[in-house]
């Protein structure tokens, strides 16, 4: 956690996502992301946060980034660099926003869908999760951007699996050896930021197996209308 914020006044990008290891030895599977269709990366996102929310986030001034519907209550957006401890304390009391599991149970589902596999896999209901680690990055200047930004990265995995979900992993890394919009990478490729048949993979996929960032930010996609993501 930051401990001193310089320039306090101006304007920062924040986001909060919860990630997702699914991994067997040395490798990982990825999923082909929907704002950056040529990256891979673990499957989760951002976390959302409930309607009791905005009258906290209104008075720490937060301003969502919503630039397509599927952003809509993302604690994703910007807000003065002096509220950005104040914004963390909130988050870490877990309260009126979603916590991991719920976040990675509809990023599962709405993932599988957007890669059009919700029909051949079934998902279960997945009870248990244990946190790996968190990742913090920043605040630091963004790829391609004037304004600077603070990430944070939670790592999760299965835990406990029944039946139906260890069929159901075991089924995913099944088609990912066929499908084009997974990918089963091992630490050298992501580290590489390539597989061995050329796809890229981001570079937040490196925290299912470490806490330090494996090279630099890809740059942000930049919608029709200026807004980046």
């Amino acid at each position: 956690m930051p401990t001193k914020i310089i320039k306090p006044g101006t304007e920062m990008r924040v986001s909060f996502s919860a990630l997702l290891r699914i991994a067997e030895s040395d490798s990982y599977l990825l999923i082909r992301s929907l704002h950056r269709r040529e990256s891979f990366g673990p499957f989760g996102g951002v976390y959302k946060y409930l309607s009791g929310a905005v009258p906290r986030l209104d008075e720490l001034q937060f301003r969502p980034q919503v630039v397509s519907p599927d952003m809509r209550d993302d604690l994703r957006g910007f807000l003065p660099r002096r509220r950005l401890l104040s914004l963390l304390r909130w988050f870490d009391e877990g309260t009126e926003r979603e916590d991991a599991g719920a976040c990675l149970r509809r990023e599962l589902q709405e993932e599988l869908k957007e890669v059009h596999l919700s029909k051949q896999i079934s998902l279960p209901e997945i009870p248990h999760f244990r946190r790996i680690r968190r990742v913090s990055e920043g605040p630091a200047i963004a790829a391609g951007q004037s304004y600077t930004q603070y990430r944070i990265f939670d790592v999760y995995e299965v835990t406990e699996p029944n039946k139906d979900v260890a069929r159901f992993l075991k089924e995913l890394r099944s088609l990912a050896t066929n499908d084009k919009h997974l990918l089963l990478a091992c630490s050298h490729e992501i580290i590489a930021g390539r597989s061995h048949d050329g796809r890229y993979i981001g570079h937040h996929s490196g925290y299912v197996f470490r806490r330090q960032r494996v090279r630099p930010d890809e740059p942000m996609f930049v919608e029709a209308t200026g807004g980046a993501d």
